[in-house]
């Protein structure tokens, strides 16, 4: 049976497979997006091999060479090195310019290290690529035959290596801490740089040399996967200089006399976002070629209406809207276009928070006060007259997060709770810090293999605790945590690997500090302390939908990193005018960040889906970043 056509899917999927086998996850990503957003749901991607594009480019150099080798009538002819498809002259490994000693300190890269690939010499015939002159000529007399045809055999479709061929070598990211030496890129970075609408650093100017030290020749073991852990040489650098994203930024004024304490976009939308606070909510649509347009759903009328949660539902259909007035939380349901479409029943304290399931009708809701709390399970398909059953808390309860449909996790004062989900909501387990007054404020869940990952931190003693691995880390930060988010793991391999759980921690200390965390050995290491500027608090951090970028913000800026780098931010944004002008502040975060209650002034900051536009709330305006050019 004939093979199918070739088309630029077939080829491009090849190339991307190399660069992640080959350590370049950074170029791999930069493919996926300019080219497929999901290269592994292709039709055929399950039946492609490791090391497939080395193979085929083997075989057909092979194939070339005995093409050159035989006449018209398929006999042997003379083939010398200079018939070679890459030329006659042996590539010998050369020393790297871009790549320091062992001992010598990063540049940029927040003192974690590369590790260095090794290039060793071929043998076995195989040289540059091509069979060697004698292996070529043996391999020629052993094809040619007297009713040889002048056509060259089309080579058949695999992904093994032959024994006559020797595969490329695979170069190998190392794990990365704070504390072992790093390896310096000592190719001058341009200053002209600017940022895509990925947040990539442009790539039309590269270091002069890519190569570097020669090292032993590793024993052979498995591929590893980068596309979304380690570091890829000489594919991205750092800039001189971070771009600015003022020219691209648009500043609305959402709010007259209250601040933005949550910013929202709509799934699958980049055209619309939320902005809401204690006493507002409206919804924008944005246009590129007219002024956006607001729909206010909640209003502030003087009245004591406060808005304490708002969520989208996963395919952004309805947006929830939980306000509390009278000592009674209620919940309306608004279409995307700000119409009012149902009214959910009132339950009798405030209610702290909305959270969808990431796929499905299921809506958990925190109702909490000084005393209990009450976590509720709504099915928006069914709508019922009236909530089931509520699970029952004593205390507050600060966070939750999802995992999955059938499972989330809770955090309180000194205890983190797993809950089963199925037509309710039940705790299942209950996890104990030993301090039964430390409020663990921030809560996320991640999954590392067959087991679930739960991570949490405590604001004000700077504490991350991982309960589900035993984990502990005091002192995480010389200030007040701000917000905790877990790297999104978006591509998952055929070979199934577990990618390790990284983790942004920001804080009041003006730092925001990327974590990996091995549940074997049970430790925190720092792979990159990113640091804003004096005075400069990180009040919120996100990563973007496919973990390539980790944004922060500070007071009245913004900043963007490569979240697998780290070093000097790509891009950064400062609100024009703010540093003149002295914002009211409230003198503590009410329904803002749950579990504390220090004077930190509100700050959201929320990609959307497609990872080309941030929203970030400042004060009572909202700048849309677009990092489209």
């Amino acid at each position: 049976m004939a093979q199918p056509d070739l088309t630029s899917h077939h080829v491009n999927y090849l190339i991307w497979r190399y660069l992640q086998e080959s350590g370049h996850g950074e170029a791999a990503l930069t493919l996926q997006r300019a080219w497929n957003h999901d290269p592994q749901s292709l039709p055929f991607a399950p039946y492609i091999k490791t090391h497939a594009l080395v193979s085929l480019v083997q075989k057909g150099l092979q194939y070339y060479e005995l093409e050159h080798s035989l006449d018209r009538n398929g006999n042997p002819i003379s083939f010398t090195s200079s018939d070679y498809f890459f030329g006659p002259t042996p590539l010998e490994p050369e020393t790297q310019k871009g790549q320091s000693g062992p001992g010598e300190a990063g540049v940029g890269t927040d003192q974690a290290p590369v590790s260095p690939t090794s290039k060793v010499p071929r043998d076995g015939g195989v040289i540059n690529g091509h069979l060697t002159a004698e292996a070529a000529a043996a391999a020629a007399a052993a094809a040619a035959a007297p009713q040889a045809t002048p056509s060259v055999k089309k080579p058949r479709k695999s992904g093994d290596i032959n024994g006559d061929e020797m595969p490329m070598e695979i170069d190998s990211n190392g794990v990365t801490t704070e504390s072992k030496p790093a390896a310096v890129d000592k190719s001058p970075p341009t200053a002209d740089m600017a940022v895509d609408g990925d947040g990539d650093v442009s790539m039309d100017t590269r270091p002069d040399s890519q190569d570097q030290e020669p090292a032993p020749a590793p024993a052979p073991v498995a591929p590893t996967f980068t596309l979304t852990t380690g570091h890829s040489v000489g594919v991205q650098i750092t800039p001189a200089k971070a771009a600015d994203l003022g020219p691209d930024t648009a500043i609305l004024d959402v709010a007259s006399d209250d601040h933005v304490t949550r910013t929202l976009w709509r799934p699958k939308d980049p055209t619309v976002v939320v902005a809401a606070g204690d006493s507002f909510c409206s919804l924008w649509r944005l246009s590129s070629s007219s002024a956006p347009v607001q729909e206010k759903l909640v209003e502030n009328k003087g009245d004591s209406v406060c808005v304490s949660a708002v969520a989208w539902d996963p395919l952004g259909q309805k947006l929830a809207v939980a306000t509390y007035n009278d000592m009674r939380g209620s919940i309306t349901m608004y279409d995307v276009s700000g119409n009012a479409v149902d009214l959910l029943p009132e339950v009798p304290r405030m209610i702290t928070g909305l959270h969808w399931a990431e796929s499905g009708s299921h809506l958990i809701v925190v109702a909490s006060d000084s005393r209990i709390s009450e976590l509720a399970l709504w099915d928006d398909s069914l709508r019922p007259d009236e909530f089931p059953s509520p699970q029952v808390i004593d205390g507050s309860v600060f966070d939750l997060c999802w995992l999955g449909p059938n499972q989330a996790f809770a955090c309180g004062n000194g205890t983190v709770y797993q809950c089963d989900v199925d037509s309710s909501i039940h705790i299942a387990k209950t996890f104990s810090s030993g301090d039964a007054d430390r409020p663990w404020t921030f809560i996320r869940c991640a999954s590392a293999g067959p087991s679930s990952v739960a991570v949490t931190a405590s604001s004000a003693n700077a504490t991350i605790w991982v309960p589900t691995h035993d984990m502990h880390l005091d002192g995480a930060h010389d200030g007040d945590i701000t917000a905790i988010e877990l790297k999104p793991n978006m591509v998952q391999q055929a070979e199934q690997i577990t990618q390790p759980i990284v983790l942004a921690s920001s804080s009041t200390d003006d730092t925001v500090k990327i974590w990996q965390l091995d549940l074997e050995s049970r430790e925190f290491n720092c792979i990159h302390r990113l640091f804003l500027g004096p005075s400069s608090p990180a009040l919120a951090n996100t990563f973007s939908p496919d973990g390539y970028a980790l944004a922060a913000a500070s007071k009245e800026s913004l900043f963007i990193w490569n979240a697998q780098r780290g070093g000097t931010a790509l891009a950064t944004w400062k609100a024009p005018g703010l540093e003149k002008k002295k914002e009211a502040e409230p003198s503590s975060i009410v329904n803002g960040h749950n579990g504390t209650a220090e004077s930190v002034p509100d700050r959201s900051l929320t990609w959307d889906t497609d990872g080309k536009k941030l929203a970030f709330g400042f004060g009572n305006q909202l700048a849309i970043v677009n990092l489209q050019r």
